[in-house]
């Protein structure tokens, strides 16, 4: 080394320079095609993400708002680096502002997520909430909700439910979540369950020959809540059904998928 003139020496200084350059050129160039598919999937993501807002039923994302505009003066490292020329300061600077973007598109597209979740969720707890299924799997209607011939007068009255026959001991399902309100001898239904469903939902059960819940219980769509019989004012076993929405009656049959 001692015997190397000044030449020489800046000579393989500028070599070592030049293969730590190309070393670096190409840890670059690897990052920014990492960082490409990442870019890609975020795309996808974000087409993913639109359909998932859909189903929701949230607003889409204007794209404007999606490309999470920032502002503010540049930093000092990039002051510092517009006097120099160099290619790969260059490629350096903008590969690290496109990650900086993919950060911000993955904290946008998680917050978007979350809240999308939440909204499924709140949609799924309504609609578990909400009275879909017959009380009485194995039986047959024996008479619907509106104006009837009274069976033990003759005389036309409004049938405020609607009646499900089953042999005795045939088991009663609660047609959505919700918590029993009422459970226990109630004058003309008989033995009767009453479920709170929340929102101004709530079924009736009546006529049941036994009961298996008590008052203050929650249950879930499909637990079985009652045995069908035919105690009360009834003629012959079966379970009569009843839905209110808002302290109103309405036809059950139309809340039966």
């Amino acid at each position: 080394v001692f015997g190397w003139t000044r030449g020489e020496l800046e000579e393989s200084h500028v070599a070592q320079l030049r293969q730590e350059n190309e070393r670096l050129a190409g840890q670059i160039a690897d990052i920014r095609r990492t960082v490409e598919l990442f870019e890609a999937r975020i795309a996808e993501t974000a087409e993913m993400e639109q359909e998932f807002r859909n189903l929701a039923n949230l607003e889409p994302i204007p794209e404007d708002v999606r490309r999470l505009g920032v502002g503010g003066p540049p930093p000092l490292s990039e002051l510092s680096d517009e006097a120099s020329p160099s290619t790969l300061v260059k490629e350096a600077r903008e590969t690290l502002n496109r990650i900086e973007d993919l950060n911000r598109a993955a904290v946008f597209q998680n917050a978007n997520f979350e809240e999308m979740i939440g909204t499924l969720r709140d949609s799924r707890d309504e609609l578990d909430r909400l009275p879909s299924i017959s009380p009485v799997r194995r039986g047959w209607i024996s008479s619907g909700y509106g104006t009837r011939k009274d069976p033990f007068t003759g005389r036309q009255v409004l049938h405020r439910g609607m009646d499900v026959s089953a042999w005795t001991g045939t088991p009663v399902y609660a047609t959505a979540d919700g918590k029993v309100k009422k459970a226990g001898r109630n004058g003309t239904l008989g033995l009767m369950v009453e479920i709170d469903h929340g929102n101004g939902v709530m079924t009736r059960y009546g006529h049941n020959s036994r009961l298996l819940v008590k008052a203050g219980e929650r249950v879930k769509r499909g637990d079985v809540i009652a045995e069908v019989g035919s105690t009360g004012r009834s003629t012959s076993p079966h379970c009569h059904y009843e839905i209110h929405m808002n302290g109103r009656h309405v036809n059950p049959w139309r809340y039966i998928l």
